[in-house]
């Protein structure tokens, strides 16, 4: 007859005090722009970067250039510009610039919308 064997197994518990990602969007458009010809850049202020984002945390970027119907992972290439971002606690900025040529014209979209989410994470070391 078939025999069946009872297997012993540890069995990890995550407990999750978590929140959910926070998610925020901007709308931006030409002027917002700064910085140089040939590399422009967005400042967002974002209130909820707290440190422990900062140190923590998972801090992820969209852009959508067709006013939300479709968004873009940043870092992305969008019609031969570049686009990147850092951040610090409270703020972000947004690059965008010629991922070849360094010193050539970048032109910015006439507007954009801009998703920043936030996302809790369990920090392993």
């Amino acid at each position: 007859g078939a025999s069946l064997t009872a297997l012993s197994s540890c069995t990890k518990e995550y407990i999750t005090n978590y929140l959910p990602s926070q998610t925020m969007v901007y709308t931006r458009v030409l002027n917002d722009w700064q910085g140089t010809d040939n590399r422009a850049y967005l400042d967002l202020t974002v209130a909820e970067l707290s440190d422990y984002y900062v140190k923590q945390g998972v801090v992820t970027l969209a852009i959508s250039m067709d006013n939300e119907k479709t968004y873009m992972t940043i870092p992305a290439t969008y019609e031969g510009i570049a686009y990147s971002y850092d951040y610090q606690a409270g703020s972000v900025r947004i690059y965008a610039q010629d991922p070849i040529v360094e010193n050539v014209f970048v032109e910015v979209p006439a507007k954009v919308v801009i998703k920043v989410s936030l996302t809790d994470a369990d920090y392993v070391q």
